[in-house]
């Protein structure tokens, strides 16, 4: 198991939103999509998972230790094996592909691996656009180059925040398709938030649905049954995932 959330929670002072009782896990090369309707918290839940936000009650456990027993060190060891795609990738117009490859090992301190960036350049397809400035790619490709970086941090697990909202139907189905061999290839578990039902449906090993700021069900689709309705969400989201 790579991730166990237990009974979490997330208040917000200033505002009447909050998150409770979220529980729920990711096992070793596991895909899970998180949907919900805009303002739930699915992105909240994400970065609470990665430590970019704290979190106010309950557990989070990485490969089975509690998250808040970690040293300083251990918690940049965490960080480093959870990758986060958001959904701005934040890419430096100027600056070419291989630039920010290349960066990820200089951020961390270590000796630029050109054969592992060349590997994932293949893989993605975008060998040819090496030393293509980022501010001529096109969406879809920008959000390959986010991949990449995320990959040669050689995470267990990555995090996606709505990577492919922005990008066309042909693009954004290129995008699972890759997240998926991405999976197969180095055994990195997945978890994503996306609206694309068909696509969550097609690629998902599970779907969680967030409603109401909590977990409501967790569906695995096609091959589930239907079982007690939470809400008139909930309801149009199952039918949709459980039938063919």
């Amino acid at each position: 198991m790579i991730i166990e959330l237990k009974s979490v929670g997330k208040i917000f002072p200033k505002s009447q939103f909050r998150l409770d009782d979220i529980s729920f896990n990711i096992e070793e090369g596991e895909i899970v999509g998180l949907i919900g309707s805009n303002g739930t918290g699915k992105s909240t839940i994400l970065k609470m998972i990665n430590g970019l936000i704290p979190y106010d009650k309950g557990n989070i456990y990485y490969q089975g230790k509690e998250v808040k027993s970690f040293s300083d060190n251990k918690l940049r060891q965490m960080r480093k094996d959870i990758a986060y795609i958001f959904q701005n990738h934040n890419l430096l117009a100027g600056e070419s592909v291989y630039y920010h490859l290349a960066l990820v090992y200089k951020l961390n301190h270590q000796k630029v691996n050109h054969d592992a960036i060349n590997d994932i350049l293949d893989f993605l397809g975008l060998m040819d656009l090496k030393q293509v400035k980022c501010h001529s790619l096109s969406g879809g490709q920008q959000q390959k180059v986010a991949i990449a970086m995320a990959v040669l941090q050689k995470p267990k697990l990555i995090l996606c925040d709505e990577i492919s909202s922005a990008l066309d139907t042909n693009s954004e189905k290129e995008i699972f398709n890759l997240l998926s061999d991405l999976r197969e290839k180095y055994g990195i578990s997945i978890l994503m938030i996306a609206h694309h039902l068909s696509l969550l449906k097609q690629y998902c090993d599970r779907v969680m649905i967030l409603d109401h700021q909590t977990i409501v069900d967790t569906v695995v689709p096609v091959k589930a049954t239907l079982n007690q309705l939470k809400s008139n969400y909930v309801d149009q989201v199952k039918e949709f995932l459980l039938h063919d």
